[in-house]
């Protein structure tokens, strides 16, 4: 990037446009000034006195200067700023840090994260092992409440990209099922780097009800650690007895280098992610 060069541009840029609206904004209040002074000679009687536009252009011209070296001085300073090493190690290491985790996204993409995909009994150890956070659904093909799942998490899964969101029929997998003891369906497991963490058996903790928000699912999803929301500023405010509001999440969400910042509910806590 030539900072030195787009600086330069920038700055006559900005010293042009000043000096354009300096000059018209003083001429408009200089001719405005002496109509109304005008109009006043003109109703008390009195000789009406010459608008003097030279004299008007010449000052204009030295406010316009002034104003333009005041600028120009101004400018200066954020070259220096420009030239600071540490500013642009700065830079240097987001632009590195945007490209690692746009590498990442599409290396993510190229192992089936973005949506959910239906999987069979043979691949579920591949699948489970090749990326660091995995959510299966156990589902039956007839259960209505299977299907109410998969309308929740085919909206998370484009979401949460760091996350692989995948679902297998538990009619079709039973050395899994018999192995993993998924005794109710639907059934969503969440697993570590190929270790099963935690695991989320109908809707009670979702409420009990068919009716219940994706955001209920996404954020059970997040305290499982499987997915990563970044809590807003308002998310851990003491109130003025003291007390913790841990209220609103941001939505700006699931950060490919952002922890699980609540521990999973399996048998250990959620670890750092990526």
């Amino acid at each position: 990037m030539n900072l030195g060069g787009k600086t330069g541009a920038m700055n006559q840029a900005a010293l042009d446009s000043a000096s354009m609206g300096i000059t018209q904004d003083a001429v408009l209040r200089n001719v405005n000034r002496d109509i109304e002074l005008a109009a006043a000679q003109e109703a008390a009687g009195q000789e009406v006195t010459a608008i003097s536009l030279p004299h008007t252009a010449e000052a204009l011209e030295e406010a316009a200067e002034k104003r333009t070296d005041t600028l120009a001085d101004e400018l200066d300073e954020l070259d220096e700023f420009d030239d600071d090493p540490a500013l642009r190690a700065l830079e240097a290491r987001r632009i590195a840090q945007m490209k690692a985790a746009a590498s990442k996204k599409l290396a993510n993409q190229a192992k089936g994260h973005g949506e959910l995909r239906d999987i069979v009994e043979e691949e579920f150890l591949a699948e489970c092992v090749k990326s660091d956070r995995v959510v299966v659904h156990f589902y039956h093909a007839d259960f209505e409440r299977c299907k109410i799942m998969d309308k929740h998490l085919k909206l998370l899964a484009p979401k949460y990209t760091a996350c692989k969101f995948v679902r297998i029929d538990a009619e079709k997998c039973p050395f899994f099922v018999h192995r993993l003891q998924i005794r109710t369906l639907p059934t969503v497991l969440v697993f570590h780097d190929g270790v099963n963490k935690d695991r989320l058996v109908g809707f009670d903790e979702l409420g009990g009800e068919d009716d219940f928000a994706t955001r209920t699912l996404e954020l059970r999803l997040h305290q499982a650690g499987a997915i990563y929301i970044k809590p807003s500023k308002s998310s851990a405010q003491k109130s003025a007895l003291g007390f913790v509001h841990r209220g609103t999440y941001s939505d700006d969400d699931d950060s490919d280098d952002g922890p699980a910042a609540l521990g999973a509910r399996g048998d250990e806590d959620g670890s750092d992610d990526d």
